[in-house]
């Protein structure tokens, strides 16, 4: 999936945001990385001393530091990169506390930034870089001969392609990918994950795009393609792809195109019952996990094959468990509560039926 041969030791950046729907980024990456080796996080609004006090699921001893300062000084191995892990509504760079990255450039480690802002094409930032001799990676940049759709994957079925979606944004769907793909790695398989936000690059994921940093008629088609070049590496058994956004959402336009460049053989849905309102529109309803099923299975009938739950409000996971499994007779489970196995049974059914036999 990943093939990183040594991790980057590195520092995140999360001020005010650690823990929170904004700092999804960082959330992300000291649950699970593959690229980095996550030595802290800086947030000085936590009173907490270690990322496992604000995420409970996390099992690892990482440090929360009040300062890039107070990591330097505290830290026994040297940072080598500076990950920017707040992903605000819209993508922007905080460009206010731009010192603390100068800082970090200074201090020799390479910035490593999933905003919208293209930094590294910025003079200011130029100029530090080349003065400290370190480098800039704009996740979200547009990838260079991005790729038209074809309908080329109409023709593949092996290995199946399984879209991780949801009802919403900032709702679990990553998270979900990456449990998913190491509950079938246990199992004996080879499943490929394909990132298509920042925070799943960053993650060190072998196969990805970002989706929201593409032109709109290139989206399908470069959604596609990476699926394509996934499922021509014979190794794989299942392509586990990372959805965004929600086609239900009033920002749909995106994860539609998703959709329909991957041509999926199974959807996954993530749901958060006790959410009140879509995220970033406090004045819209709540997501309709109806709607979006919906909507979804226009486009590709019966394709839901499960559903994620998110448990976010402390809702009573084990009886949202039984009612939706009893209304949708799906299998239903909160990958954050334990493996999704019941998703994996799903899906092994799914590479079962569409392996190839001899």
């Amino acid at each position: 999936m990943f093939g990183i041969e040594e991790k980057i030791p590195a520092l995140i950046y999360a001020e005010g945001e650690f823990g929170e729907l904004d700092g999804k980024t960082a959330n992300g990456l000291v649950r699970f990385s593959e690229k980095y080796e996550i030595l802290g996080v800086i947030d000085s609004t936590k009173k907490e001393e270690y990322v496992d006090e604000v995420l409970e699921d996390v099992d690892k001893e990482i440090s929360i530091f009040d300062s890039l300062e107070h990591a330097l000084d505290r830290l026994d191995k040297k940072p080598r990169a500076f990950i920017n892990g707040i992903a605000r509504d819209g993508g922007a760079f905080p460009y206010d506390r731009k010192d603390v990255f100068f800082k970090a450039m200074e201090n020799g480690m390479d910035i490593v930034h999933g905003a919208h802002d293209h930094i590294s094409e910025e003079e200011e930032f130029k100029e530090k870089a080349e003065e400290y001799g370190v480098e800039i990676w704009d996740v979200r940049k547009e990838p260079k001969d991005p790729h038209f759709f074809t309908g080329k994957l109409r023709d593949i079925d092996y290995p199946p392609r399984v879209l991780v979606s949801g009802t919403d944004c900032a709702i679990g769907k990553r998270t979900f990918c990456i449990e998913l793909y190491k509950e079938l790695k246990e199992r004996g398989y080879d499943p490929a994950f394909i990132a298509t936000g920042q925070t799943g690059m960053i993650q060190g994921a072998r196969y990805g795009f970002p989706l929201d940093g593409v032109r709109g008629d290139f989206l399908s088609g470069e959604a596609e393609h990476v699926a394509w070049e996934a499922s021509t590496n014979k190794k794989h058994d299942v392509l586990i792809i990372e959805g965004q956004a929600c086609i239900a959402h009033p920002q749909g336009g995106n994860p539609l195109a998703l959709l329909k460049g991957v041509h999926p053989h199974g959807v996954v849905l993530i749901h958060a019952p006790a959410r009140e309102h879509k995220e970033g529109l406090p004045d819209q309803g709540p997501p309709d996990l109806d709607e979006e099923k919906d909507t979804v299975e226009f486009f590709y009938p019966d394709s839901v094959i499960a559903i994620g739950l998110n448990h976010e409000g402390d809702i009573d996971v084990n009886e949202w468990v039984r009612k939706y499994e009893e209304e949708y007779g799906l299998p239903v489970e909160d990958a954050l509560k334990g493996r999704p196995t019941k998703t994996a049974d799903k899906i092994e059914k799914l590479i079962k039926s569409y392996r190839p036999e001899g």
